[in-house]
């Protein structure tokens, strides 16, 4: 059996049998459970090094770059280097994923180049020599220029549920045009309350398709400094699932917006199986003091549906209800999109920016045997 260097005392090293050394530590524990990383870095220490580690990492670290620096720079000090490489965004090549360095006394450097996060895990390794490769790491802080509004998608991926950053166009909206007089207020209210740090509480936006809901909302994501974590219609069931907790805690101070929330805002009275529990303990629970996640429902249900614990004075930040757009308003903007017709009647936002595509008349139902369309 393989031997590995174990730490007993500040001047003794011995080589010992790797089942002896880690006696409540098998091999296969070095090998990581959390998503997306193949090895355990405290595992690892403890496999190493048979003690308790102390721990520091650093958070918006270009690590690629980091990792060309440091594996020059301490070549002659590293013992031990393991990585994981896999291919990104349809590479041709693989890139560097999870990267380990072991150097000095026990000085392990864990490079996370997805996460863009390094961690540095040592106890007997002098401190002052520490903090020398940590001032260097710094010097590839990524400082990040938000160019494009941004959601992070929620997917279920082989490591379990995941979020990945995908860009979205950034819309050009006037609000008091397209918009009736009383939204201007609350979109205010929203506004502020969500650029607000280290907030809490609950957005309410409902009416039925096509007012405007899901661009205001794509909106509101341009114009917050905010990480925004949108929720797929599709995996609305996942609320209630272990996984998102750890996800959102990996993201404090963030938006989740939750679209076509209608089967998780309802009154648990109406319906035994809500889940509106677990959105309650993230806005407004034990829970949301740590993570201070500001949620957004839309939704086309009437409000009499919605549980009344999401409209408790405190929890919730605003509530809005999009209807067709004001003839006057509507005729306005109708004009100012290049349309010449005449609006006689209050509309919807899609109704007046599609008036130039043609409408096809949805064909009546016919009995037909084996299926109906």
């Amino acid at each position: 059996m393989e031997t590995i260097p174990m730490r007993i005392s500040d001047k003794t090293l011995i080589n010992c049998d790797l089942e002896r050394t880690t006696s409540k530590m098998s091999l296969g524990e070095v090998f990581s459970e959390r998503k997306g990383c193949y090895l355990n870095e405290f595992n690892l220490f403890l496999a190493h090094f048979n003690c308790i580690p102390n721990f520091i990492h650093e958070v918006n670290i270009d690590c690629k770059r980091a990792k060309s620096w440091f594996s020059e720079k301490y070549k002659p000090e590293i013992r031990h280097h393991y990585f994981d490489k896999r291919y990104y965004n349809r590479s041709k090549n693989p890139e560097y994923d999870d990267v380990f360095y072991i150097l000095y006394d026990d000085l392990i450097v864990y490079m996370d180049t997805n996460q863009s996060v390094v961690r540095f895990l040592f106890q007997h390794t002098d401190i002052k020599k520490v903090e020398e490769v940590i001032q260097g790491v710094r010097k590839f802080r990524e400082k990040k220029a938000r160019s494009k509004p941004e959601i992070a998608l929620l997917v279920n991926s082989r490591f379990g549920l995941d979020a990945k950053e995908l860009a979205i166009i950034k819309p050009k909206l006037n609000i008091e045009e397209n918009y009736n007089d009383d939204f201007i207020e609350v979109h205010q209210t929203i506004l502020k309350r969500l650029s607000k740090k280290n907030d809490k509480g609950i957005v309410l936006l409902l009416g039925k398709n096509g007012t405007g809901k899901t661009f205001y909302i794509r909106y509101l994501i341009s114009k917050i400094n905010k990480k925004v974590i949108f929720l797929p219609p599709n995996m609305a069931k996942i609320i209630t699932n272990p996984d998102l907790i750890s996800v959102l805690i990996d993201n404090p101070n963030s938006v989740f917006v939750i679209e076509d929330a209608e089967n998780i805002v309802v009154d648990r009275e109406k319906d035994g199986q809500s889940p509106v529990t677990a959105l309650l303990n993230i806005s407004d629970g034990l829970l949301s003091d740590c993570l201070n996640i500001q949620i957004i429902c839309s939704f086309n249900t009437d409000l009499s549906r919605v549980d009344t614990a999401l409209l408790r004075k405190g929890r919730l930040i605003a509530k809005y209800e999009f209807k067709e757009l004001a003839v006057e308003k509507a005729q306005l903007l109708s004009k100012k999109l290049g349309f010449s017709g005449n609006i006689s009647s209050p509309i919807t936002l899609t109704g007046i920016y599609n008036q130039g595509e043609k409408e096809f008349s949805q064909m009546k139902k016919r009995n037909l045997i084996g299926f109906k369309s």
